[in-house]
């Protein structure tokens, strides 16, 4: 009796132990996750007050980038909107806003820092500013203006304590949207708004005109039908071409386009076919490699041989990767002597037989057209004092070039040495403003350009 008493006892006094310890393991569960909760809010709330922070600067410097007489004046504060505008991007991904599509607004902070960016280094060139440009300021200036008040509004929300940015993160309809539905639709007429907007072309990479682009060589060509795209895309390869299936049609894109597709084995062949125009857009062919046995050398002369057969004469190769047994090699259209590399055109060749396994032509369709002005106005010699005399540099002749607008420049292409490396510097060929400075990265598995 003894006996099983004291069992008892020392039963029941485990079991408190270990209760004990799961009401003091729950308690700091309970403590780390509201810790845990306390530090995202406290994330997300800082977040949103640089946010409004960096905005307000922006609006700042924008009135001060209207009142800029001098170009080392609008580039200071060009170099702060750049810098303010790539940190208001960086706060606005930080924060739980998937119940809401915020393009606009993270679209609008690009182009700000964009714009004033290409203002200021078309001043330091000695362009100056047109009245079109300081209308432009003027509607940035007004959008910061908004965009700020619209976020301060929602911001003194938060700041009152009636709801925390952690309990948006839901989608629309959960019960996380409902409740805080007022601040997701404040930020959805805060993304509203931008719709008021006029498009703001200009010569920068977030320029509207990019966005909307057509292919200069499709925009007018006949459709063709899918059959017909069919017998191209036979046509274009030859023996491997048969049997392909009908696999989709791409609309809506900058080039749609017919997807054929063929497995055979250890091939899978991939063909894609234009649908204004009927060229091939792309091919792949990922059948396995073997050992190497033909050179680079070799493989740019297949796949000069290969494009000259399939309609594209007067290409020059340039850049080439090697991977896996294969080599990617860059070609660019060559009119009358003039490298334009907007016109690109990539082939891949297997370095075990020397075929052609890919071709992509995007950029050639795009941009292809005869130029009508290729013509230097100052030479060679006038060029090259535009250049660093640090840079031990000759001519390798004139090249039409893209900016990141996406316009073309004809410049000189000069290649040359410094500390023990290589250079392409490209001089424009109309008033000798250096437009663009690569490092050649050479090696055996290829030439690329940073």
């Amino acid at each position: 009796m003894e006996k099983t008493k004291s069992i008892n006892i020392w039963l029941y006094s485990i079991l408190g132990a270990a209760l004990l310890i799961v009401f003091f393991w729950g308690a700091a569960m309970q403590r780390s996750a509201k810790a845990l909760e306390n530090s995202v809010e406290n994330n997300y709330n800082r977040a949103f007050h640089d946010l409004v922070s960096y905005i307000d600067d922006i609006d700042t410097q924008l009135t001060k980038a209207q009142l800029a007489s001098s170009p080392a004046q609008l580039a200071s504060i060009s170099s702060d909107i750049f810098r303010e505008s790539a940190e208001a991007k960086s706060c606005l991904g930080q924060l739980p806003t998937s119940g809401v599509q915020l393009d606009n607004t993270a679209k609008f902070l690009s182009q700000v820092g964009d714009y004033t960016y290409v203002l200021s280094q078309g001043a330091i060139n000695g362009t100056e500013i047109s009245d079109e440009a300081y209308d432009n300021l003027a509607s940035l200036n007004e959008r910061a203006a908004s965009l700020h008040g619209a976020l301060s509004d929602i911001e003194d929300e938060l700041y009152s304590g009636g709801i925390k940015l952690s309990e948006i993160t839901d989608a629309p309809g959960s019960g996380a949207r409902a409740a805080g539905s007022d601040i997701l639709t404040d930020l959805e007429n805060v993304e509203k708004s931008f719709d008021e907007y006029p498009a703001l072309i200009y010569d920068g990479p977030f320029s509207e005109h990019i966005e909307n682009r057509e292919s200069i060589m499709l925009k007018n060509a006949p459709q063709i039908t899918r059959s017909e795209a069919q017998r191209r895309a036979e046509e274009f390869l030859g023996a491997k071409g048969r049997d392909l299936k009908f696999e989709s049609l791409s609309e809506n894109t900058a080039i749609e386009s017919y997807a054929f597709r063929k497995t055979d084995g250890d091939s899978d062949i991939s063909i894609s076919v234009t649908k204004n125009g009927g060229y091939i857009l792309y091919y792949l062919d990922n059948t396995d490699t073997g050992e190497e046995k033909y050179g680079i050398d070799e493989a740019i002369s297949a796949a000069s041989e290969f494009l000259t057969a399939r309609g594209f004469p007067n290409m020059t190769d340039s850049y080439y990767e090697k991977h896996g047994g294969t080599a990617t090699i860059n070609f660019a259209y060559s009119q009358d002597g003039v490298v334009c590399y907007s016109d690109l055109i990539k082939v891949r060749v297997a370095l075990d037989t020397g075929s052609i396994t890919g071709f992509e032509a995007k950029g050639y369709l795009m941009n292809h057209t005869e130029r009508q002005d290729v013509v230097p106005a100052l030479s060679a010699e006038e060029a090259r004092q535009h250049i660093s005399a640090r840079l031990d540099a000759a001519p390798s002749g004139l090249a039409v070039i893209p900016k990141d607008s996406m316009q073309e420049v004809l410049c000189y292409e000069f290649h040359g040495t410094f500390m023990d490396k290589n250079f392409l510097v490209y001089v424009n060929a109309a008033n000798g403003r250096e437009e663009k400075i690569f490092l050649l990265i050479e090696s055996e598995d290829g030439i690329l350009t940073v």
